[in-house]
């Protein structure tokens, strides 16, 4: 006689739990959980934003670490940045800045690489290319050197972009082939500005108005560029004739917010020339001493949608870092927008200028 094996039957409670879940079920859990990533979603983006503005002023502060390391090996003064007339009237024996081995006016971007520890940057191309525009350098990036982050913010979008001097007829290095040589400015991996009036020379005032006070009642005088007695020249990098180093701008956020602002193409960029876009911050020809006067005429060498709410990295001439964010916005001279103001002074000018502050807000 066989026997048959009856199968063995679940507890109902067991039958119960083995059941799957219902779509209604699982449409709830789904839409819980897009509830919840719509949520958080903005506050991860706002501490990725975050994360990003501390990172890129840590940067600047590297970078001025390596300016104060300079400026003790070179009698107070930061690197020159100028063109051959300014050099002569600095330096006329190439003897106190930073040269390579050809008697070629190094960048400030590279001068300050070396003190940053970067060895490799003994030359002008050795840290970027020469190019004629923004297009130009881009075609050319696998050129520029990728080992010297101090110089980039990570916010920013192009990365690319040249400190303008040194310039044409001071050129000199040749780079190895297959690097092109030809071009009137070095380009590379660089996100932040430097101040002309601090660190630029006394050269050509036919082309280059030199940095002056206008006069209390006539502040249209800055605009002309036309020199007051009390006047200051551009100081050549001496941080001994600063006025009030804590409020005066060394190096800050500098370049184009998009590659349309960088083109050298003079329909879409009519303010900039040559070159598009170039990371020089001053005050000739500007309305007034202070940041948002130089933005005011040059608009494009800013830029105001890097960080959220148009905030900048600046670091100061007495080496500390501070986060500004625009007090307001007004029209600038292409029809952009431009800060009014900034939640505290943030000078160009790098003189004393008694009276007029206010009155030229």
């Amino acid at each position: 006689m066989s026997l048959a094996v009856r199968p063995r039957r679940l507890p109902a409670h067991s039958r119960e739990t083995a059941r799957g879940f219902t779509l209604i079920e699982l449409l709830v859990v789904v839409a819980i959980i897009a509830l919840l990533i719509s949520i958080l979603l903005p506050s991860l983006n706002a501490a990725r934003e975050q994360a990003r503005l501390i990172k890129c002023l840590a940067h600047q502060r590297g970078l001025a670490m390596a300016a104060n390391s300079f400026a003790l090996d070179h009698s107070d003064l930061l690197q020159l940045v100028t063109d051959d007339i300014g050099r002569q009237r600095a330096d006329s024996s190439k003897s106190r800045y930073a040269y390579d081995e050809n008697d070629e006016l190094l960048s400030w971007v590279a001068a300050y690489g070396q003190y940053a520890g970067n060895t490799g940057i003994a030359r002008n191309w050795d840290w970027g290319v020469r190019a004629t525009d923004l297009v130009q350098a881009q075609q050319r990036q696998e050129y520029m050197a990728n080992d010297f982050g101090l110089a980039l913010c990570p916010s920013d979008k192009i990365q690319i972009a040249t400190p303008f001097y040194p310039i044409g007829t001071q050129l000199v290095s040749l780079a190895p082939s297959p690097q092109p040589n030809d071009g009137n400015f070095y380009w590379g991996r660089l996100s932040f500005g430097i101040n002309e009036d601090l660190v630029g020379g006394r050269d050509d005032y036919s082309t280059q108005p030199p940095v002056g006070r206008p006069l209390p009642s006539n502040p249209e005088r800055w605009a002309t560029g036309q020199k007051h007695p009390e006047a200051g020249d551009r100081l050549e990098g001496n941080l001994s004739k600063v006025y009030d180093a804590s409020t005066l701008l060394m190096l800050t956020d500098a370049g184009a917010d998009s590659e349309n602002e960088g083109s050298s193409d003079t329909e879409v960029n009519p303010y900039n020339r040559p070159g598009g876009v170039y990371n020089l911050i001053i005050s000739a020809q500007a309305t007034g001493p202070f940041l948002e006067h130089s933005m005011d005429k040059w608009p494009q060498r800013v830029p105001t949608r890097r960080h959220k709410g148009g905030a900048l990295n600046v670091i100061f001439a007495d080496f500390h870092g501070e986060r500004v964010t625009p007090s307001g916005w007004r029209e600038a001279v292409d029809g952009s927008k431009v800060p009014s103001g900034f939640n505290g002074d943030v000078r160009i000018s790098p003189y004393r200028l008694p009276g007029i502050i206010r009155e030229l807000r």
